[in-house]
C-alpha cells in the first residue's frame, strides 16, 4: 500500500510543493538570520516570489515521478537540488532572476532530449558491443585501483594527517593534498575513491556479499580519514539509501520526502536546542550555497571578461585573463575567499555566457542519454547503474566544471565501467519490480 502510494504522481507533486515551502521556511527561519553577512538577504516582494513559483510549477510539471530511465534519476535531483533552492532565494531575495529562467531553461532542455525529440533524433546513440570478459576486468582493475591507493596514501606520507572528526577536515585537508595529489595522483586518488571503491562497493550489495561491503566502507573511511574531504564519507550511505529503495520500486517520491523531512529535522534541531552544525552542512552548504553561486557566476561573468577555456583546452591559443582560478575569482568577488566550484551551468556561463551554458547542456544531455541507452539495452539494474554513475554526475550538477567532471572526477570512466558491465539484453527489467 506504501509502495502504491509512493507510486502515485499526485503524491510525488505535493510532496515536492511540501518540499520547495519547507525550503522557504528554512531560508526564513535559518538562513538568513544566520547568514545575511554572507549574501543571503530577505527582501520580499510578492512579483519575484510568485514568478519563482510560477517556474518552479513549471519545472515540476515537467518532471518524472517513477525511475524508468536513470537519467530520471538526475532529473529529480536537478529539480529539487538546483531549482528549488534557486527559486526560493531568488524569490525571497527579489534578487536577479536571469539565472534561474536559464537555469529552469536548461532543465527543459534536458527533458525534450530525455524524451526523443528532433534534436535527440539528430544525435543518435551509437551501438556498443558488449565485453564478454568486462566484469571480471572491471572487479581486477578497481580492486587494484584501490589497493595502490591504499599504498601511495602510506607511501606519500599522506596517512599522517588522517582525521575522522568532520569538523576539523579544513585543518589538514591541505596538508594532505600537498602530499597526496601529485601528478597523475591528483587524478587517480578522486577516481578511485569517487569511482571504482563506489563500484565496488555497489557490485558487493548487487551481489549480496555484506561482509565485502562492509570492508570497503571502512577502506571508504579510511579514505575520508586522509583526504579530508567530506564528501568521501557520503558516498556509501548513497549507495546503501539507493539499493535498499530502487531496487523494489521506482518510485521517486522518497527523494523530495527524505529531503523535507531531513530539513525539517535540521530546522527544528535550531529552533528547538539552538545547534547549527546540521542546518549549517545541510541547509546552507548543499542547498543554498550552489544556488548562491550560481548568481554570483552570472552577476561575475555579465560584467567581466570571459574564460572561453583558456584555462583548459584552449590555453594555448587563448590567454587566461585572471591571475586567479575561476572558482578563487568568484570567493574574491562574493567576499568568501574560498574556491567557490560550482556546477555546469555556472562553468558555461564563465567561459562563453550563453554559448557555454548551451554547449554544455548538450553535452551533458547527450551523456544522459547514452548512459540511458546502455542500461536499457542490458542486465544492468537501473539502480545498480545508478550508483555507478551517481558521484560524477552529482559533480557536475552542483560543484564542478563539466570539463573538470569528464576527467577529475571519473564521469568518462564511469560511463565506460557501464559499458564493461553489461552481459546481455533485458529490455523490460523496468518493469521487473517486485511491489509496482
Amino acid at each position: 500500500m506504501m509502495i502504491k502510494l509512493l507510486s502515485n504522481r499526485m503524491f510525488f507533486l505535493s510532496v515536492c510543493l511540501i518540499f520547495r515551502i519547507v525550503v522557504d521556511f528554512s531560508y526564513v527561519l535559518f538562513v538568513y538570520p544566520l547568514y545575511e553577512y554572507s549574501g543571503f538577504p530577505l527582501s520580499f516582494s510578492f512579483y519575484s516570489y510568485s514568478l519563482s513559483w510560477l517556474v518552479y510549477l513549471f519545472c515540476l510539471m515537467l518532471s518524472p515521478h517513477l525511475l524508468n530511465k536513470v537519467s530520471d534519476y538526475f532529473i529529480t535531483s536537478f529539480l529539487l537540488t538546483i531549482i528549488a533552492p534557486l527559486s526560493s532565494l531568488v524569490g525571497l531575495s527579489n534578487l536577479d532572476q536571469f539565472s534561474l529562467f536559464i537555469t529552469a531553461f536548461v532543465f527543459l532542455f534536458f527533458r525534450l532530449f530525455q524524451h526523443g525529440s528532433l534534436l535527440s533524433k539528430l544525435m543518435p546513440v551509437p551501438g556498443v558491443m558488449k565485453v564478454s570478459e568486462g566484469r571480471a576486468f572491471l572487479l581486477i582493475f578497481s580492486t587494484v585501483s584501490v589497493c595502490i591507493l591504499i599504498f601511495w596514501y602510506f607511501y606519500s606520507g599522506a596517512f599522517q594527517f588522517f582525521n575522522l572528526n568532520i569538523f576539523k577536515v579544513y585543518d589538514f585537508r591541505s596538508q594532505s593534498a600537498q602530499l597526496a595529489n601529485v601528478g597523475f595522483f591528483s587524478y587517480f586518488n578522486n577516481w578511485v575513491f569517487g569511482v571504482f571503491s563506489v563500484f565496488l562497493m555497489s557490485y558487493c550489495l548487487y551481489r549480496k556479499s555484506y561482509i565485502g561491503f562492509l570492508i570497503l566502507f571502512l577502506i571508504q573511511l579510511f579514505f575520508y580519514g586522509v583526504s579530508n574531504h567530506k564528501s568521501v564519507l557520503l558516498y556509501p550511505v548513497m549507495i546503501l539509501v539507493i539499493w535498499f529503495y530502487f531496487r523494489y520500486t521506482r518510485a521517486i517520491s522518497v527523494v523530495p520526502l527524505g529531503f523535507s523531512v531531513i530539513f525539517i529535522g535540521c530546522l527544528l534541531s535550531y529552533l528547538a536546542f539552538d545547534h547549527l552544525i546540521a542546518g549549517s552542512l545541510f541547509i546552507r552548504r548543499v542547498f543554498f550555497v550552489p544556488a548562491k553561486l550560481t548568481l554570483d557566476y552570472f552577476s561575475f561573468f555579465s560584467a567581466n571578461e570571459l574564460v572561453w577555456w583558456s584555462n583548459s583546452v584552449l590555453s594555448r591559443f587563448i590567454e587566461y585573463p585572471y591571475d586567479l582560478t575561476i572558482s578563487k575569482v568568484i570567493g574574491e568577488y562574493n567576499g568568501s575567499g574560498f574556491s567557490a566550484n560550482n556546477g555546469f551551468i555556472s562553468a558555461g556561463y564563465a567561459h562563453a555566457n550563453l554559448i557555454g551554458v548551451a554547449i554544455y547542456t548538450f553535452i551533458f544531455s547527450y551523456f544522459l542519454k547514452v548512459l540511458d541507452s546502455l542500461v536499457i539495452k542490458s542486465d544492468v539494474p537501473i539502480w545498480l547503474a545508478l550508483c555507478m554513475t551517481i558521484v560524477p554526475l552529482r559533480a557536475a550538477l552542483i560543484s564542478s566544471d563539466l570539463l573538470t567532471t569528464m576527467l577529475t572526477h571519473g564521469l568518462a570512466i564511469s560511463l565506460l565501467m557501464v559499458m564493461l558491465f553489461r552481459r546481455s539484453s533485458n529490455l523490460n527489467k523496468t518493469c521487473c519490480y517486485k511491489n509496482d
